[in-house]
């Protein structure tokens, strides 16, 4: 589905030079979650803000679908909707002065007046809210009076009113409490699986990417130092990092710190 090829993303501050991603070589198959894992400053989000369109990057190629989504520093659209996004903290990613169902639908500003009209049809607002695990009177509400794991499955349906098909999710989970963590991570595999949809997943939490994805890429000071499956990545990572990252595992229902020789 997304062919990253050669992709640099290089800040510049005078004389600076600061090299955030890459060169970064790196495929996304269609129908899969794909785990994007390195602590805070690797590049993770750098590189999801290049799919989403927020960061242009410095050279190289992101194909979707055998298309470019950059062209001289200016971000194609391939389809309004198509790729979407769920970020990190629920409370600064939604406008707290809009009513819940202003907020799901808002994206469909961007979409074909027929097709907006469509999507906005109340009886599928309904049953989108209910897919989330929210309720019908919700949508009248503010942020403010919701938990944050009520306010990230707002966010969850916010990215789905377009019905897209591939969906940037950077940390969707490490603002919540631990016991919430489990609910959104379940919801957002069902809704993988349900939709036929693909996931970048970005986390620093290898618990949590053991559990949600089929391959891992591992990202280290702007490269991906090693990638793979899952399971083998986990049973035996080649790049000293790889091995760091795994040295202590906290697992995904935060009861206990074992090593990650210990959980396979």
């Amino acid at each position: 589905m997304i062919e990253i090829k050669q992709i640099q993303k290089i800040y510049t501050n005078g004389k600076h030079l600061t090299k955030a991603v890459g060169p970064v070589n790196m495929d996304i198959r269609q129908g899969e979650i794909l785990g994007l894992v390195g602590e805070s400053g690797s590049g993770k989000s750098t590189l999801g803000k290049m799919l989403i369109g927020l960061e242009a990057p410095t050279s190289g190629t992101i194909n979707y679908r055998g298309k470019p989504l950059w062209e001289k520093k200016k971000y194609k659209r391939i389809r309004p909707g198509e790729i979407q996004s769920v970020f990190q903290d629920p409370q600064s990613s939604l406008d707290p002065r809009m009513r819940i169902k202003d907020i799901i639908l808002e994206p469909l500003l961007g979409l074909p007046g027929s097709e907006r009209k469509e999507k906005a049809n109340p009886e599928r607002l309904r049953k989108l809210i209910h897919r989330v695990g929210l309720k019908e009177e919700h949508l009248s509400r503010l942020p403010h009076e919701f938990s944050g794991g009520q306010r990230q499955r707002i966010a969850i349906a916010r990215a789905l009113v377009t019905e897209p098909t591939f969906l940037v999710l950077d940390e969707p989970t490490s603002a919540l409490d631990v016991s919430i963590q489990a609910q959104i991570l379940n919801l957002l595999k069902e809704l993988q699986q349900e939709r036929q949809l693909t996931y970048l997943f970005i986390s620093h939490n290898m618990s949590v990417i053991r559990y949600m994805c089929e391959r891992v890429a591992v990202m280290y000071k702007g490269d991906i130092v090693e990638i793979g499956i899952t399971k083998e990545i986990f049973e035996n990572p080649q790049h000293p990092y790889s091995k760091k990252l795994l040295s202590s595992v906290l697992s995904v229902n935060g009861r206990e710190n074992r090593s990650y020789a210990e959980i396979l």
